[in-house]
């Protein structure tokens, strides 16, 4: 593992949404570390494994609060924090609208803006993408106009990340769908060859990318596994060239018999985070290194058909065992 501590100094580190998987994924990561002096944690949820990893949590404000900010702000320069990681796409989005870079003396860590602006919105990231050549799946609003062809994925138009999903088979069930803020896409098929591919670039290491070929279980990685496809890469490579990425971005997608096709980018840490950390894909580290000016650690990929597999951690709390 890489020595951390001589690139960066010591610090009080917040990050948001502790109670998902990808909050606390952060939080283990960063607990590691030997430049952290106390991690704080906040969600909207009061009731969470949360408290065994962070040093403090706390409950906030959901993101479209009047409130969210000037808590936030508060929050942060009455506990001395240095950094603030928001992990929630509603979070996100807030922060990147109202052109935030700091708050209450603490750096905001995001991906660039053009990539948040152009991804979470999903039916604009379609558009954006195809405008730029790049190949995408049919695609189109709810409300607008019928596919021509089913099955199709149909989903929130922003956040939600993978949430929320539900797969149509019949005009007749599209047609009964509420149109409130609905995109769909065209059904990507086959259903095994899914991929997911974090990315990072920065001008001084150039662009990084791990492909990951996983399984789902309950709408989570459970299971994946390190391959090399160029096809692959040089798809996600050309996505991160349209969405001029600075910092580290999520591209999921589907590898078809007419080559891979995306169905969701995430501008954000995603709920991989620990497994490839663990294998040497540190973009958390490395975002937070570039951000603060930072000579960014080396990297040394993963071998090829390098397995990983989520399983299950017990918290236990008032308890006599």
């Amino acid at each position: 593992m890489e020595n951390y501590a001589k690139v960066i100094t010591i610090m009080n580190i917040l990050v948001s949404g502790v109670a998902s998987d990808i909050g606390m994924g952060i939080g283990r990561i960063l607990k590691i570390l030997p430049w952290i002096h106390k991690l704080y944690g906040i969600d909207i949820k009061t009731e969470h494994a949360g408290m065994f990893i962070f040093d403090q949590c706390d409950t906030a404000p959901r993101a479209d609060n009047i409130e969210y900010l000037a808590w936030l702000e508060s929050y942060i320069a009455n506990n001395n924090i240095s950094l603030f990681i928001p992990s929630s796409e509603a979070e996100i989005s807030r922060i990147t609208d109202e052109g935030i870079k700091s708050i209450g003396g603490a750096l905001v860590i995001t991906t660039n803006d053009y990539v948040i602006k152009n991804s979470l919105d999903k039916h604009k990231c379609l558009s954006v993408l195809s405008e730029n050549g790049i190949i995408v799946p049919k695609h189109g609003l709810v409300g607008d106009a019928t596919p021509k062809q089913f099955p199709v994925i149909v989903k929130p138009r922003s956040g939600q990340g993978s949430k929320n999903v539900i797969k149509i088979n019949t005009e007749k069930e599209f047609l009964s769908l509420d149109n409130c803020n609905l995109v769909w896409q065209e059904y990507l098929e086959p259903d095994d060859q899914e991929y997911t591919c974090p990315v990072f670039y920065s001008e001084e290491t150039g662009i990084r990318i791990l492909i990951i070929k996983r399984e789902l279980q309950g709408g989570f990685t459970h299971k994946g596994e390190i391959v090399d496809n160029e096809d692959i890469y040089k798809y996600v490579y050309s996505i991160a060239q349209a969405l001029q990425l600075d910092g580290l971005m999520n591209v999921q997608l589907r590898l078809t018999s007419s080559g891979p096709k995306l169905f969701e980018i995430n501008p954000r840490i995603s709920s991989t985070v620990v497994f490839r950390h663990k294998m040497g894909f540190c973009d958390l580290v490395w975002l937070l290194q570039q951000r603060l000016g930072k000579e960014i650690s080396n990297y040394q990929p993963p071998k090829v058909g390098t397995q990983f597999y989520r399983g299950i951690q017990e918290y236990i709390t008032n308890s006599n065992l």
